[in-house]
């Protein structure tokens, strides 16, 4: 019997650290149109708590002073990356993950009183 070594090779679109340190792919920036400045949050369903949505939360222009969960420039083209510790650590905690994190996120929805919203995928396939 066969099979193979790497079980997929789709890459994780949002990858979350132990120390806060959350990152963004070029396809989450472009899809929930994020630039430098815009502030991030994720959203949990009250019905459904292991169900998780990536948000804008404020625009770049809607914002004065600081703000957890900043997005920041990294490389050139969209990537982009934020840090809040407790954000990180709720979201590896949910998914009982003790290091870093990499998941993938769905096909983007509309969320009442949210707007624009990306599913994260946290469920594991074998």
């Amino acid at each position: 019997m066969t099979h193979p070594i790497i079980p997929t090779t789709r890459r994780g679109d949002v990858t979350f650290h132990p120390n806060g340190r959350i990152d963004l792919t070029a396809h989450v920036s472009k899809v929930l149109n994020l630039h430098p400045g815009d502030v991030v949050n994720i959203a949990e369903d009250d019905e459904h708590p292991d169900e998780h949505f990536l948000y804008v939360s404020r625009r770049c222009a809607q914002t004065t002073g600081r703000h957890s969960c900043t997005c920041r420039r990294v490389k050139a083209g969209n990537y982009l990356r934020i840090f809040s510790k407790s954000l990180s650590n709720h979201i590896l905690q949910q998914c009982h993950a003790n290091n870093r994190l990499s998941l993938r996120v769905g096909a983007p929805t509309t969320l009442p009183g949210i707007g624009t919203a990306l599913p994260l995928i946290t469920a594991r396939h074998p």
